[in-house]
């Protein structure tokens, strides 16, 4: 499998999941990478979620914070708490700081490496493009053929 070819950006989760072997080589140059898969300045592309990353920056960081949570997105909302809380901390010009936490986390959970000084700069200086690249790496990060088996939740009674 070509690498390169699966790094295609997926807005949202396409079909049930084709579960691969996690053990792969070509599964761990994606999971186990410790650099981000996707440069800084690849914010370009596709064009509809930099246009939304540029414009709505509230609504790509909602959508990566519920992805982060739930790849699948079965209860995202446009209007989330995490979207609401960027706007409003937008409005008073320090977005970067929450900016800044989320993507250290995501640095944290994918073992990226990194440092929280480079996180600040690069969610101060480039907001819209870190926002776009911390998208498109927990979108590819967390596609369920990526991640290898994943054991089914236990039953519930309603």
């Amino acid at each position: 499998m070509d690498i390169e070819k699966e790094k295609v950006y997926r807005a949202w989760p396409s079909g049930p999941p084709t579960y691969q072997q996690a053990t792969s080589e070509y599964v761990q140059g994606i999971t186990h990478n410790r650099q981000w898969n996707y440069s800084l300045f690849s914010c370009f592309e596709p064009g509809s979620l930099c246009l939304m990353g540029c414009f709505l920056p509230c609504l790509t960081f909602g959508k990566t914070q519920t992805r982060t949570r739930n790849p699948e997105l079965s209860d995202y909302s446009h209007c989330n708490t995490q979207c609401s809380l960027f706007a409003f901390l937008a409005l008073l010009g320090s977005q970067w700081i929450i900016q800044t936490v989320k993507r250290g986390e995501t640095r944290e959970r994918f073992g990226i490496e990194g440092s929280c000084c480079g996180d600040c700069c690069v969610s101060f200086c480039c907001s819209c493009c870190a926002i776009i690249q911390a998208e498109k790496e927990v979108e590819l990060r967390t596609r369920p053929e990526l991640m290898g088996y994943q054991m089914t939740p236990g039953m519930a009674y309603p």
